[in-house]
């Protein structure tokens, strides 16, 4: 069961490669990174060929498919989002067999809702990335794509007529738009359009821009750096109308803030230079201010608006936990903190006194991160009493609650039905010793009933980068891993944000290395507390998690049973050639500089492919339209590991076509990526079971 229909050899081209530090890196497999040469595309072709007869022969994959539908197929819904008229909102919404969210209106309470874009009717490679109604209700800016969620443009639509207006915002990639109070146009990030850049240079110098509605000139850009082309920029309009509040990202390590204000274009300074993390909301004539400057767990910050830098800590740093984010909402502080990634809420005075936590449903989240950081995802107003709370855990698929905090009760607005009964389901936080004796926490979920008799077949999990916090979150996958007998294990390895930034400091740069011993110190926890045997523990990583899986597999083959990387990123040395992804270098480091590129070249996955010991089952996953991380990487692991890693594998190349960086642009299309995923890990895990058990 374990081999595969024979793999095409790839060509070996010994002449390419890289001098870094003096030392030369040879390349062989650099002529994949034309990913449209004849060569590439039919090796790929026939990579792909055989990595789907292995998957189409699982004998389970029927049973796998039904599982994941049934988790998958669900109503989705968002809060209602107010504009127009008293009593007009908006809202996501998708039927459980809608492939695609489609924003809804409903003129008044009680009335029937219509459809105001639904991407159903278009191309099903064709995506809404995000649309934002004008405050009067009147038109929807909206970004669509095609082949997963970048590269948008920005249309404009006429919301009683369903017409497009004739408006082309200028730039691309745009992602955070923000209207005008009263809906003239609107300000928005891009990045400039080609042939205003240097070649090479499209992914950069990203900046915020002011379209006007009907204008003939193009939009004037308002805000960006002229120095530093790294950096992107995010835009929101306060609630009072008055301000945009513009924020300027050093990747995601650090920001400034500045607010424009509408009525005479003046921009003010909130936090001048990028050093911390910082979220600002203006409230009247203060400024809310979230920062881990001199906190790494967060603190609340209050400054008169007239004096803007003349901040006063309002709520201190708690000696645990992480403050993610607070809102002001109803004329009071909703803060949400994180402890080991699940939130929980405590809501204050707007002097900062306490007055009681918002109890949660289950061990969940509520927050999530998106180009603007960590979002609340509780929603509302100053001035209203009405609080929508967003909310998933590992067996509850995202849903809506409206708090009443007259009543203290929290109310279900929108909670699907996936048929699994998350009472039946144990969410645990366990603790392990990392090899440096560093105390790491990992989150198990299981069965109720489901024994430790040492042959679980689990999932592990990591990320440990960029400050994020692999927070709790539902999937389809998930839900049909738990509900096939599965266990789920999510490591939170340092280099990730679970402990606030120093958590994220440990592991950055040349010391990431810690993220990595940290994740194989979890492995073989599940190991030695009678979890699993490593034959039965698949790996699983996306993004910088690919990384974390494959350099792991690399460094500790006998610690994992199977493999799969997802869009990652795999050749250290040559990562900040591809796009956006030199800002990278911050989190990474830098292969010319002669400390940091040798650290990466002791762990880059490209370069560190032995003949011996034997390595896992792997599967490489590379999202064929991925502007994030390289979609050729591996490509190149895949061809160097048949032809160098010959001791173990087989190693299997699995693309997503006309899927992005997040994945396939319909439900339809995620669904068929999910059965392809689980059908890997019953032929890795029941046909090595003689191997590392």
């Amino acid at each position: 069961m374990n081999t595969p229909p024979p793999l095409p050899p790839a060509r070996r081209d010994p002449t390419r490669g890289d001098t870094l530090g003096g030392r030369w890196f040879a390349d062989p497999y650099a002529w994949m990174e034309r990913l449209d040469a004849e060569e590439t595309q039919a090796w790929l072709a026939a990579q792909e060929a055989a990595t789907r007869e292995i998957l189409r022969a699982v004998p389970e994959r029927e049973a796998l498919r039904a599982a994941v539908a049934r988790a998958a197929h669900h109503t989705r819904c968002s809060p209602p989002m107010p504009a127009g008229p008293p009593g007009h909102v908006f809202r996501w919404w998708a039927e459980a067999h809608d492939d695609k969210l489609k924003l809804m209106r409903q003129r008044a309470e009680g009335a029937p809702w219509e459809a105001v874009l639904d991407p159903n009717t278009w191309a099903p490679e064709e995506a809404l990335v995000f649309a934002v109604p004008s405050p009067d209700g009147t038109r929807v800016a909206f970004g669509k794509a095609v082949g997963g969620t970048h590269a948008a443009r920005i249309h404009v639509l006429d919301v009683e007529t369903g017409r497009l207006l004739p408006d082309r915002p200028r730039g691309t990639h745009p992602a955070s738009l923000a209207w005008r109070p009263d809906s003239s146009g609107f300000f928005y990030a891009a990045c400039p359009e080609p042939g205003e850049v240097p070649a090479g240079e499209e992914a950069h110098w990203n900046a915020i821009y002011e379209h006007r509605l009907g204008a003939e000139t193009p939009a004037r850009r308002i805000f960006g750096d002229d120095r530093v082309k790294e950096y992107w920029c995010t835009v929101r309009v306060s609630e009072c109308g008055r301000f945009a509040v513009l924020t300027k990202w050093d990747y995601v390590h650090a920001n400034a803030v500045f607010l424009l204000r509408l009525a005479d274009d003046a921009c003010i300074a909130v936090v001048p230079t990028p050093r911390a993390i910082n979220q600002v909301q203006v409230m009247g004539d203060t400024l809310l201010i979230r920062t881990d400057l001199d906190a790494p767990r967060g603190r609340l910050c209050v400054a008169p608006l007239a004096e803007p830098t003349a901040w006063r800590t309002l709520l201190p740093e708690h000696p645990e936990d992480i403050l993610q984010t607070v809102t002001g909402l109803g004329g009071r502080l909703y803060a949400v903190y994180a402890r080991g990634a699940a939130h929980h809420v405590r809501i204050h005075a707007e002097d900062g006194g306490f007055l009681r936590d918002l109890v949660l449903p289950a061990l969940g989240s509520v927050n999530r991160d998106e180009g603007e950081g960590v979002v609340s995802g509780l929603s509302g107003s100053w001035t209203s009493d009405t609080v929508w709370v967003r909310f998933m855990s590992y067996v509850q698929p995202p849903s809506v609650y409206r708090y009443d905090f007259a009543t203290d009760v929290l109310s279900p607005y929108h909670v699907p039905d996936i048929g699994l009964d998350a009472s039946a389901y144990v969410t645990e936080r366990v603790g392990y010793t990392s090899p440096d004796g560093t105390p790491v926490s990992m989150v198990l979920v299981r069965h109720a009933e489901q024994p430790r008799d040492g042959r679980q077949a689990v999932r592990l999990s990591g990320y440990g980068g960029f400050n994020i916090a692999q927070a709790p979150r539902f999937t389809a996958l998930q839900a049909a891993w738990l509900s096939l007998g599965g266990l789920l294990a999510f490591a939170h390895v340092r280099g990730g944000g679970e402990y606030g930034r120093d958590w994220h400091e440990a592991a950055r740069g040349i010391r990431r290395q810690k993220s990595f011993d940290d994740y194989i110190a979890a492995a073989r926890w599940l190991v030695s507390a009678g979890y699993t045997v490593p034959s039965r523990l698949v790996s699983r990583g996306n993004s910088n998690g690919g990384l974390l899986v494959a350099v792991t597999a690399l460094q500790a083959p006998e610690a994992f049973g199977a493999v799969y990387c997802r869009a990652p990123l795999l050749d250290m040395l040559r990562f900040p050639r591809f796009g956006f992804l030199s800002a990278a270098t911050v989190e990474y480091g830098s292969p010319e500089d002669p400390l940091e590129g040798a650290c990466l070249a002791g762990y880059s996955p490209y370069e560190n492919v032995r003949a011996d010991p034997p390595y896992p089952v792997m599967a490489f996953v590379p999202a064929m339209n991925d502007q994030t991380a390289p979609p050729h990487d591996p490509l190149k692991m895949v061809a160097r590991l048949q032809a160098e890693g010959t001791g173990g594998g087989p190693y299997l190349l699995l693309p997503l076509r006309d899927s992005g960086h997040a994945g396939g642009t319909t439900l339809t299309a995620l669904i068929e990526q999910d059965v392809d995923e689980l059908s890997f890990y019953r032929w890795a895990l029941d046909g090595s079971g003689a191997r590392g058990g």
